[in-house]
């Protein structure tokens, strides 16, 4: 087994500065009245602010300082939508909570060419996200979180690939990594056993009658002496995220780069379920307890965050909001069958659709989805009856008594002209030159609109190509009905 461990270090804060302005911020916890500094960034610790420091004292310290309330069904919610994006390399998926992933890969290596390639691929999507995860390999679960801890402290680490090398890597770091209660941290110092090394010269027995069974246990996982099964995570049906900025945004097109993080959650998710979407909903929440919904839909079934932001992007230029926007939300309703598009170089009619596709969406976000359409045929043989409007992406059927007709021209009038008669020719700014017909229609009669005309193909002087019938029932009566392109 191969295990690959996503570290996130001080989640609270990483999802608070996701939607926060650049500058100093922390995140406060405890009591309503009296709260406290629980994490704080880089640039608040440099103008002086500590962990449990007063958010009062913090203020003193920075005038501009940003602060957001810690919300752990937040934090919570935001590690769920990280594991279902890691799920997209590996079904074999384990949550810690409050802390990050772990991957088993040894299944999957093949597919995303190679443990260097998958870790680029997992460090430029943590990236896109707007979140920084230290990493560990190792081919136990315990020893590659070890390893992705010591990176993120600073202790010079490498990959671990073989069971066989587990200790080498592990001995010279602190046991302070491990999950053990500062008690018995304190002890093992006291004593001088600081390290992985200076622990496993210890006697296992006198270890266990004093710090208990669970300390000695823990190091055999890490070294997989002993079993240390995982449980994993399934993603679910749906999928729903959001971000809190910690001010107001007044103009829409400034939601797209937030909106990016959001759209690089749900392709991880989709990628994750085989799956892709037809539609997916922006929620945002403005000021005044005001709200606002913006649906964006596609023509096919699709996935790519880039597109999928391109056509917000179209949708949101036409957006007026009514307040200044607080957070943004994005969830989705229905998952689709997606079929992957071919890679290979020669030409794929599968890729052209889709850039068709592309085309109309685009189209359809930008001017809204009553103003693109396109025309159906109808198992109908009257002219003004035979097509009709439908959305861009409908299924196309083909209309069975279109087979053996006519010339049809592309444009129609909305209703018919009648045209002006000199000695039983008609007259379209001059007479009319015949090209093709009569071709007999008789319809109607099956709905109280009976018509019986002969049609034909004419030219008139302007050069124009034109189609035109006459009503037998009144041979002198012509009527112009369309124009050829």
């Amino acid at each position: 087994m191969l295990w690959v461990a996503l570290y996130l270090p001080e989640l609270s804060l990483q999802i608070a500065a996701r939607g926060a302005r650049d500058g100093a911020l922390v995140v406060s916890d405890g009591p309503q009245n009296r709260p406290t500094v629980f994490v704080a960034n880089a640039t608040a610790q440099e103008a002086g602010v500590r962990t449990k420091m007063t958010i009062a004292a913090a203020r003193a310290l920075v005038d501009d300082l940003q602060v957001i309330a810690r919300d752990t069904g937040q934090e919570a919610e935001a590690l769920h939508n990280f594991a279902c994006w890691s799920c997209q390399f590996t079904p074999s998926v384990s949550v810690r909570p409050a802390e990050g992933t772990l991957l088993e890969v040894v299944t999957t290596l093949k597919m995303h060419g190679g443990i260097s390639m998958l870790l680029a691929s997992m460090h430029q999507g943590v990236q896109q996200m707007g979140y920084r995860a230290s990493c560990g390999v190792a081919p136990t679960p315990l020893a590659a979180w070890l390893l992705a801890k010591a990176r993120y402290n600073g202790y010079p680490t490498r990959q671990c690939l073989e069971i066989e090398q587990i200790a080498s890597r592990l001995e010279k770091l602190p046991l302070a990594l491990m999950d053990w209660s500062p008690d018995i941290v304190s002890k093992l110092t006291a004593l001088g056993v600081m390290t992985f090394d200076d622990f496993l010269e210890l006697p296992a027995d006198g270890v266990a009658k004093r710090f208990g069974e669970r300390c000695w246990y823990d190091v055999q996982r890490a070294l997989g002496h002993v079993p240390d099964p995982q449980p994993y995570f399934t993603p679910p049906e749906t999928f729903r995220t959001r971000t809190e900025f910690g001010f107001e945004v007044n103009d829409a097109m400034a939601l797209l780069f937030p909106l990016r993080r959001l759209l690089s959650e749900l392709e991880g998710y989709l990628r994750a379920r085989g799956a892709g979407v037809l539609a997916f909903h922006i929620r945002l929440d403005c000021a005044n307890r005001l709200h606002e919904e913006v649906t964006v839909g596609v023509g096919r079934p699709e996935r790519n965050a880039e597109r999928l932001l391109g056509l917000a992007k179209e949708r949101l230029a036409r957006t007026v909001l009514r307040a200044g926007v607080l957070a943004m939300g994005l969830h989705i309703d229905r998952l689709q069958p997606f079929m992957q598009v071919s890679e290979s170089w020669l030409p794929d009619p599968q890729q052209q659709a889709d850039s068709w596709f592309q085309l109309v969406d685009k189209l359809v976000a930008r001017l809204g989805s009553d103003n693109v359409y396109r025309m159906q045929p109808v198992d109908d043989f009257r002219p003004e009856s035979a097509w009709r409007t439908t959305a861009p992406a409908a299924p196309w059927k083909v209309s069975p008594a279109s087979n053996g007709r006519g010339p049809r021209p592309l444009f129609l009038l909305p209703v018919p002209r009648k045209l002006q008669v000199d000695r039983g020719t008609p007259l379209c700014h001059g007479k009319i030159d015949f090209l093709a017909g009569p071709e007999r229609m008789e319809f109607g009669w099956w709905d109280g609109k009976p018509a019986l005309r002969d049609y034909f193909v004419g030219r008139n002087p302007h050069g124009e190509t034109v189609w035109l019938y006459r009503e037998l029932q009144d041979p002198d009566s012509w009527h112009l009905h369309g124009y050829f392109s």
